[in-house]
C-alpha cells in the first residue's frame, strides 16, 4: 500500500495498480470475458508481445489478473481473467472510462478546443 506523508494511502494504491502502460486496456479488454494471451495482442497492435507479458505478470502478483495454462494436445495455451479483486477494480474503470469521455465531451465544445497544462 501507498504511504504518503506518514498515512496510508488507497487511492495512490489503486493508481499504483493501473498506472504502467497498457494496464488499464488490459483490464478493459478482460472485463466481458477470459482471453488468451494472443486474443488480447490482437485487440492492443500498438503493444508489443514482450511488454504485454510484463503488464499481465505484474496484474497477476497484484491479484488484478489469474492465469491458467491450457494444454491442447502438443499446444499450451494461457488464457487470462479477471479475479474477483479485478472485477471489483473493472467496475471503477469503466467509470473512469465514463467520465473521461463526458470530459473529453466538455473539452470539444470549448471554443480553443486545446488544453493548457498547469
Amino acid at each position: 500500500m501507498s504511504v504518503r506523508h506518514g498515512e496510508y494511502c488507497p487511492l495512490d494504491c489503486t493508481l499504483g495498480i493501473l498506472s504502467g502502460k497498457w494496464k488499464s486496456i488490459i483490464v478493459c479488454r478482460l472485463m466481458h470475458e477470459p482471453l488468451h494471451f494472443g486474443e488480447i495482442h490482437r485487440s492492443i497492435p500498438s503493444c508489443s508481445k514482450r511488454t504485454l507479458a510484463m503488464q499481465l505478470a505484474k496484474l497477476e502478483e497484484d491479484g488484478i489478473v489469474a492465469r491458467q495454462v491450457e494444454h491442447e494436445g502438443a499446444v499450451i495455451r494461457t488464457r487470462y481473467s479477471l479475479t474477483e479483486s479485478g472485477a471489483s477494480l473493472a467496475t471503477i474503470v469503466r467509470q473512469m472510462d465514463e467520465w473521461g469521455m463526458e470530459y473529453l465531451s466538455r473539452l470539444s465544445t470549448l471554443p480553443d478546443k486545446t488544453v493548457q497544462a498547469a
